[in-house]
């Protein structure tokens, strides 16, 4: 298991269906955590409660990671109670069904960038000084396999992803010389309430599932867990040497 007792880690999203298990992970990890929500609280409160009974530190905030200002004010409250960020986790995403870009209601794009390209952004604004003072620290995104290869039915955010991955390497390269590392997870296909959803479309949401299934050479979706472990490997001090990177998690489905 890695070792993450002492590092103080960040993870925005934390309520979400992968994001809540990657801070259960952080927290098996022993990392002291600061989970942060927008809104429904329960899941970030079930890991508050597992962080509890193991003994591990953790702490909840509700913050609008789509806000720059609420971004940097979580951020100077983690430095004013801890003195410090070791890692800066964003597992920020829309819960929007598959649908086809023709069919999709263009009022909600703009909040499908703000939240899965701008919340990174802003995050990355609020920790990268410490850490350049620091001479240390690390930056992870989650975003999705996706912004590699495209994705049918979630056009808009396969374009925010691209844009995440493309700003985690121009920030990498930025920030390596301070000894800061920036990467990006991309998952493929993953148990979460999105797959769940499609599974309640009928017939139609089995077969996209199917063929989706069958595209995966492990022959199976992904455990949220999966994800867990790769970003707690992240930002281990084991993960020294890599950055700038988007790492696909996707059972080789995607292989670049």
């Amino acid at each position: 298991m890695t070792d993450l007792t002492g590092k103080i880690v960040m993870v925005a999203g934390a309520n979400g269906g992968i994001g809540s298990h990657v801070a259960e992970v952080l927290v098996e990890c022993g990392a002291t955590t600061v989970l942060g929500f927008h809104n429904n609280s329960a899941r970030v409160e079930e890991v508050r409660i597992k962080a509890a009974l193991a003994g591990r530190d953790c702490h909840v905030a509700q913050v609008d990671l789509t806000n720059i200002d609420a971004a940097a004010r979580w951020a100077d409250s983690v430095v004013d109670m801890f003195g410090t960020i070791d890692a800066a986790v964003n597992c920020c995403g829309t819960n929007d069904p598959f649908r086809l870009f023709d069919d999709q209601d263009p009022s909600g794009w703009r909040s499908i960038l703000d939240i899965e390209l701008m919340s990174s952004v802003y995050l990355s604004k609020a920790v990268l000084r410490h850490m350049v003072e620091r001479r240390k620290g690390r930056i992870i995104s989650l975003g999705s396999d996706s912004a590699k290869v495209g994705n049918s039915g979630s056009s808009v955010s396969a374009a925010a992803r691209g844009g995440l991955n493309a700003f985690s390497k121009s920030l990498a390269r930025e920030l390596a010389r301070y000894g800061v590392t920036v990467n990006t997870v991309c998952p493929g296909p993953t148990e979460t309430p999105i797959l769940d959803g499609l599974r309640s479309q009928g017939d139609t949401g089995e077969k996209i599932i199917n063929a989706m299934l069958r595209a995966i050479p492990l022959g199976r979706a992904g455990d949220p867990r999966d994800i867990g472990w790769l970003i707690a490997f992240l930002a281990s001090d084991h993960a020294g040497y890599i950055t700038g990177q988007a790492l696909s998690i996707s059972g080789g489905l995607t292989m670049c």
